[in-house]
């Protein structure tokens, strides 16, 4: 990968600091991955935080007293700063300075602290609203009898409930490799969250899609269908994944592995389309866009009818997706 101007302007900026005292010569860039701290030179959005592991997320693990992670992590979340080993430049963005635990502009009478940020993009939604897993069928309209977006549970819920299902996923469905351990499972969570981030798309869906491809197993087999379908998402022919070979997985599974498998099956390949790309194609919006796109992740097409239960794919793929949406486990 060739180095853009702004790195080298950032490595000789970081040369001449080590004879400077600190100064607002530091311009942290806004992760366009996910990834920040150390020597990326990125910060997290706003709303988000740095984790020990060097990735953008958002709770107790990534926005801990320390700002997550310690002197190892970026010491801001939320407009906030805190930690003697936290270096000024990480305190803060941009030129903002870190004076009494807020993040904000010098002044007399000591900082002003910024706006609050906007909510993290986990989406809206509330509680469980799964009592059973119900079949749908016709085009992914409400008017069809598919859930609405605000029937959809927020990130969160989701996440809680399908956290143990995560952990036994790999034996559980007889993969034969070990189950993630805590790490790797939390680092699952961070991916979704600052990938939703990047690239706009609901981490809803790319949970819902994680569950439905992988029961969100790092070492899940490859499997082969026009071409290899890879990791947490099964993607199109992608280059990340924690597989070998029957039974034989590569453990633990690294961090930028899982933080590609994410990337991958949102942003898309080389080879294909991503969540990102097969909702931009589409005219529809909301609710129905996703289910919608759901088919065209799984098949490629939707039938002239509209039909997303039709044949040329897994019949219940999307009605899968709506269900996990709402909250269902399987």
């Amino acid at each position: 990968m060739h180095q853009s101007l702004t790195t080298v302007l950032a490595l000789c900026l970081a040369s001449t600091a080590m004879a400077m005292p600190h100064s607002n010569l530091f311009t942290r860039q806004t992760s366009p991955d996910g990834s920040c701290g150390g020597s990326t030179g990125f910060v997290c959005a706003s709303g988000f935080c740095c984790s020990q592991f060097g990735f953008c997320g958002t709770g107790p693990d990534f926005c801990g007293s320390s700002g997550g992670g310690g002197s190892t992590g970026t010491c801001s979340w939320a407009g906030h700063c805190a930690g003697a080993s936290c270096s000024t430049e990480n305190d803060c963005s941009d030129d903002l300075t870190c004076n009494n635990g807020v993040c904000g502009t010098a002044g007399s009478g000591g900082s002003t602290p910024p706006p609050p940020p906007p909510p993290p993009p986990t989406g809206g939604g509330g509680g469980i609203t799964c009592t059973s897993k119900v079949s749908y069928s016709g085009d992914g309209s409400t008017g069809a009898g598919w859930p609405a977006q605000s029937a959809w549970a927020s990130f969160d819920n989701l996440w809680n409930a399908n956290v143990n299902a995560i952990n036994g996923a790999c034996q559980n469905n007889g993969w034969g490799v070990a189950n993630n351990s805590p790490t790797e499972t939390s680092q699952i969570q961070a991916a979704i969250l600052s990938i939703s981030a990047s690239t706009g798309v609901d981490s809803r869906y790319v949970l819902a899609t994680v569950m439905q491809e992988s029961k969100g197993c790092v070492r899940v087999p490859t499997t082969q269908g026009f071409w290899a379908n890879p990791g947490l998402m099964q993607d199109a022919n992608g280059t990340h994944t924690c597989w070998i070979s029957p039974g034989n997985g590569i453990n633990p599974c690294p961090q930028s592995q899982i933080q590609g498998m994410i990337q991958d099956g949102t942003g898309g390949t080389a080879s294909g389309s991503g969540l990102q790309q097969l909702l931009a194609s589409l005219r529809t919006t909301g609710a129905q866009q996703v289910y919608q796109a759901a088919r065209l992740y799984n098949s490629g097409s939707i039938p002239s009818n509209g039909d997303l239960s039709g044949p040329g794919a897994t019949p219940s793929y999307s009605s899968d997706i709506a269900n996990r949406l709402l909250g269902c486990v399987f």
